[in-house]
């Protein structure tokens, strides 16, 4: 890779360490670190050019580069130690390339094949040290996640490969922000994923902020908009690529990472993403969030399975009577497609559940009591409630819903 600082002048010039900070800015991994060690890692980066149909591998000693692809076009692939691929992606430029865990050793190879002239920008292990400076634990501990990541998409990839079927798909909705809706939907899709491990994904709607990788303790590299902008042949490629995949066997594939992406959702997006994931897997769960916008509509158009999270408080019957009402007059969804959760959040609700059912003039599917605390401090101890706690009021309630779930979609295990 040429040896240090044999880079020519003009990769330190003030545009170049620019654009390479707009790289680490824009990556997972380096988003949160300050203007001072960005720029201290961009003087440290090293260009790399890749020729067209040059392949560059990167064995145990992957551990120790960080490797971004700058511009033009590549495909990295991982292979085992028989050579066997284990998973291929091809990233945009300004995507960072994941690379093996130091701990590997030599049991995976990344392979970055040019299908065009392209340039890489790495960081070896000595710009890494002296660039982060005591943030290079907490990196290197979102590195070797990261990999780990990949591994379990690889794994997920075989056994959805194996088992191709039409998932059906089951949207979480609330009229109510703060209802916990988010919590229940990513919950039960755990609890599905015990049924059908590496055979259930939860797709985050919630607009403009979606949180569902936050509280599964995942790291987001991709989304629905980012893959929106591959070329048609990639599509498919970039959005398997974009989930990310949980340690309890339930895959996340974020809708937006930024809050300027919203309005690249559309209904035919968000119907062609559909279209291509209900082929990998079992279920698929969408957190639909408050949000009625055109994208929303489109999956509940063919939603199997519509939970509407309820919370107990005068102020969301209104809105709930009007969007249950949205649900059956105008969108003809049938009572036996929707299911009503009632979430306490609060220690003493105002309604009770008789109180709700006479509201609404219907029958409550689960009631999910108050937690407490418990779903947060699961969140900040990194991880899902029904991993911490299984036997939690929320870990039992998430269960229960996961079971009316399959007994509704007629879902065996």
């Amino acid at each position: 890779m040429g040896a240090r600082g044999s880079e020519p002048a003009g990769e330190q010039a003030p545009s170049a360490l620019q654009m390479r900070m707009r790289i680490l800015e824009m990556s997972s991994v380096f988003s949160e670190l300050n203007d001072g060690i960005l720029r201290a890692l961009a003087r440290r980066m090293r260009p790399v050019g890749l020729a067209a149909r040059d392949t560059l591998r990167l064995g145990g000693q992957g551990g120790d580069i960080v490797v971004f692809l700058a511009s033009g076009q590549a495909e990295e692939s991982i292979t085992d130690a028989t050579g066997k691929v284990l998973i291929t992606r091809r990233p945009s430029p300004g995507d960072l390339v994941i690379l093996p865990a130091k701990r590997t050793g030599g049991r995976y190879v990344t392979n970055i094949y040019g299908l065009t002239e392209a340039r890489l920008l790495t960081l070896d292990r000595d710009g890494l040290l002296e660039g982060l400076g005591p943030e290079v634990e907490k990196v290197a501990l979102t590195l070797d996640k990261m990999w780990e990541q990949e591994l379990s998409a690889a794994a997920a990839i075989e056994v959805q490969t194996a088992s191709r079927t039409a998932a059906p798909i089951v949207a979480f909705f609330s009229a109510k922000g703060g209802s916990g809706t988010t919590t229940l939907a990513i919950n039960t899709a755990a609890a599905l994923a015990r049924k059908f491990p590496r055979q259930v994904l939860l797709i985050d709607l919630g607009a403009p902020f979606g949180h569902a990788a936050l509280f599964a303790d995942l790291i987001a590299t991709g989304s629905i908009a980012s893959a929106s902008k591959a070329a048609a042949v990639d599509f498919e490629a970039v959005l398997r690529g974009n989930i990310v995949n949980h340690r309890t066997g339930m895959g996340v594939l974020p809708g937006t990472l930024r809050p300027e992406e919203v309005d690249v959702m559309t209904a035919e997006l968000v119907g062609r993403v559909l279209d291509v994931v209900i082929a990998w897997q079992k279920v698929i769960v969408v957190d639909l969030g408050t949000s009625l916008s055109e994208s929303a509509l489109a999956v509940i158009e063919r939603a199997e399975c519509l939970v509407t999270v309820i919370p107990p408080e005068i102020a969301a019957m209104t809105d709930a009577r009007r969007s249950l009402a949205i649900f059956r007059d105008i969108m003809n969804v049938p009572d036996n497609r929707m299911e009503l959760v009632l979430n306490q959040r609060t220690p003493h609700p105002p309604l009770d559940r008789a109180a709700v059912e006479t509201i609404l003039g219907r029958k409550m599917s689960v009631i999910v009591g108050f937690d407490d605390s418990r779903p947060e401090d699961s969140t900040l101890a990194g991880g899902l409630v029904l991993q911490h706690d299984p036997s939690s009021v929320v870990s039992r309630g998430a269960t229960e819903i996961a079971r009316v779930i399959m007994a509704s979609l007629k879902l065996d295990g």
